[in-house]
C-alpha cells in the first residue's frame, strides 16, 4: 500500500469543499430553515479522538519495545501480528480520509454562514462547526501519526541468485 499523499487529501477536501458549501443553501431553498449543525458530531470526534489516541500510544509503544535490541531477549514484548498492524493501517488510512471529509464539509459551511453572521441561529452553528473542524483536524493529525509509525522501512537485502518473484 502507498502512504496517503497530500493529493488524495486535497481532492477529497475539495469535493467535501463543494458540498458543504452548497448544501446549506438547498437545505435552506427546500426547508425554509437553516441546516442543523449538531453538537453530537464533534463529541464524537473527541471520543474518537481520544481513542485512536489511546491506540497509537498502545502501538507505539509495542513496536518499540519489540525493536529494542538491547533489551534482553525475553524482556521485549512480542511485535503486533500482522493482522493487526494491517488492521491499524486501515484505521490510519481510514481516518485520514474521514477526517478530510468532515473538515472539507464543515469548512464549506462555515464559508456558506459568514455572510449571515450577524443571526443569532447562525453563530451557534458556526460556534458548533468550528469545533467540528477542530477535532476533524485533530483526527487527519493523528490518523497521518498512526500511518508514520506503522510504516515499514526499505530493505536494503537483495535476493540472492535463484530467487523466485512468483
Amino acid at each position: 500500500m502507498k502512504p496517503t499523499s497530500l493529493k488524495n487529501l486535497t481532492g477529497f477536501f475539495l469535493l467535501s469543499l463543494i458540498f458543504g458549501f452548497f448544501i446549506p443553501s438547498i437545505y435552506e431553498n427546500i426547508s425554509g430553515t437553516y441546516i442543523p449543525v449538531s453538537l453530537n458530531t464533534a463529541i464524537a470526534l473527541i471520543i474518537l479522538n481520544a481513542a485512536l489516541l489511546y491506540w497509537i500510544l498502545i502501538f507505539r509503544n509495542r513496536i518499540n519495545s519489540a525493536n529494542q535490541k538491547n533489551k534482553d531477549f525475553l524482556k521485549r514484548k512480542t511485535p503486533p501480528h500482522p493482522l493487526v498492524s494491517a488492521r491499524t493501517v486501515a484505521l490510519a488510512f481510514a481516518g485520514s480520509r474521514a477526517g478530510t471529509l468532515i473538515f472539507g464539509f464543515y469548512a464549506g459551511l462555515l464559508i456558506n454562514f459568514l455572510p449571515k453572521i450577524e443571526l443569532a441561529p447562525i453563530q451557534n452553528r458556526i460556534f458548533k462547526a468550528i469545533v467540528i473542524v477542530i477535532t476533524s483536524l485533530v483526527l487527519i493529525g493523528l490518523s497521518l501519526w498512526l500511518e508514520k509509525i506503522c510504516r515499514i522501512k526499505e530493505s536494503d537485502d537483495e535476493p540472492g541468485e535463484g530467487t523466485s518473484f512468483a
